[in-house]
């Protein structure tokens, strides 16, 4: 009976090269879920994105291009 549980044991015996590699995977795996968690929580709102983009195409600051939006809203 000895034999069979030293045998089962030895089935997951991994070298040195293959516990790098498994803690890398496992690093790599914990890193990008730890990005795309960060990435959720400081989303940029996409009324700014808006805001600056439509700026770029006008060719005004995009602080500029909020208040001229602002005051014609105002109207």
């Amino acid at each position: 009976m000895k034999s069979k549980r030293r045998a089962r044991r030895e089935i997951f015996v991994l070298t040195p090269e293959e516990k790098r590699a498994v803690g890398f995977v496992l690093i790599a795996l914990l890193l990008g879920i730890g990005a795309k968690h960060y990435r959720e929580l400081h989303a940029i709102p996409l009324r700014q994105i808006a805001i600056v983009e439509t700026a770029k195409t006008v060719g005004l600051p995009a602080q500029k291009r909020a208040e001229a939006k602002r005051r014609k809203q105002a109207r």
